[in-house]
C-alpha cells in the first residue's frame, strides 16, 4: 500500500531526522486538514514526510490541531536527472496540464515564458497569480507521483530574458520550422551530456518560436532539435520533450538509473 505523502513546509526543517526522532510535523494548515479530516488518519498510522529531497516514514502519535509523529524508517533518495522545461505560455488550462504531467515524469524546474507569437498575454498581477496556481498544481502532482521533491516553477518571463536565465545549462530548442535536425537523444549524445548535466528543453507557444528567438538562444550555445515528423501541440510537445530528455539522461526506466 502506498503511504500518503506530505512535504515539509520549511525545506530545511527536520533535514537531520534519524530513526526514533519525534516531534510536531511541519505541515501546512491545508495538509493538517487533509490528513485529519479528509483521509482521516489516526495515531499509529504511517505517512511519508519529505524534506530536502529525502523521504522518511513517520508513525503518527498525535492527530488534532497539530500533528506529531516519530521517524520509523527512511526511503532511498532517487537521483533524477536535472531537466528544466522552458514552456511557452499556452491558452486556457493547457499550462495546468503541462505542469502536472511534467512534474509526474520528473522535471526539476519549469520556466513559463511569453514569446512574440504567444496568444496568452499576462499583466504582472495575473502572471504572479498564475505562477502561484502552477506551484500548487506541481506540489499536488509531486505528492501523487511519490516524488521526493517539488519542481521549481518560476514566475513567467519574457523570451528576451531566457538567454541570461539559461546560460550555463545545456539548452535544446524544439523548433518545427527547421529541417534535418537531430532528435533530443541524438543531440545529447553529440553534446556528450552526462547524468549530472543541467539540461533545458525549450518549447514555443501555440504559434511557435521566431527565428530571432531561436538565434538568441543559439547565442548561448543552444542546439535546435526535432521532435519527429509530425507537428505537436505546444502542450504535447512540452511533455514529450521533457520525457525524451529525462530518458536520455538516465531517468524514466532507461536502464541507466
Amino acid at each position: 500500500m502506498t503511504l500518503p505523502r506530505f512535504f515539509a513546509q520549511v525545506p530545511s526543517s527536520h533535514s537531520g531526522w534519524e530513526l526514533g526522532d519525534a516531534g510536531v510535523l511541519p505541515l501546512s494548515g491545508e495538509d493538517v486538514h487533509h490528513l485529519r479530516d479528509v483521509i482521516r488518519l489516526e495515531p499509529g498510522e504511517e505517512i511519508v514526510m519529505v524534506s530536502g529531497g529525502r523521504g522518511r516514514i513517520v508513525r503518527l502519535t498525535e492527530v488534532g490541531e497539530r500533528v506529531s509523529g516519530a521517524v520509523v524508517g527512511e526511503l532511498p533518495a532517487p537521483q533524477l536527472p536535472r531537466v528544466t522545461l522552458v514552456q511557452g505560455l499556452a491558452k486556457g488550462e493547457k499550462m495546468d496540464a503541462v505542469i502536472r504531467q511534467v512534474t509526474e515524469i520528473g522535471v526539476s524546474r519549469v520556466v513559463p515564458f511569453a514569446a512574440a507569437r504567444s496568444v496568452v498575454k499576462l499583466d504582472p498581477a495575473r502572471a504572479v497569480a498564475r505562477a502561484e496556481r502552477w506551484r500548487r498544481i506541481a506540489a499536488e502532482a509531486a505528492k501523487q507521483s511519490q516524488r521526493a521533491n517539488v519542481p521549481t516553477v518560476t514566475d513567467p518571463v519574457e523570451a528576451s530574458g531566457l538567454p541570461g536565465l539559461l546560460e550555463g545549462s545545456l539548452v535544446l530548442v524544439c523548433w518545427e520550422e527547421a529541417t534535418g535536425l537531430p532528435g533530443i537523444g541524438e543531440a545529447l549524445q553529440l553534446l556528450a551530456s552526462e547524468r549530472d548535466t543541467d539540461v533545458a528543453v525549450v518549447v514555443g507557444p501555440e504559434g511557435g518560436l521566431t527565428a530571432e528567438e531561436v538565434a538568441d538562444l543559439e547565442s548561448i550555445g543552444a542546439r535546435a532539435v526535432s521532435l519527429g515528423e509530425t507537428v505537436l501541440r505546444t502542450e504535447t510537445a512540452g511533455v514529450v520533450a521533457s520525457a525524451l530528455a529525462i530518458y536520455s539522461c538516465g531517468g524514466l526506466g532507461s536502464g541507466d538509473e
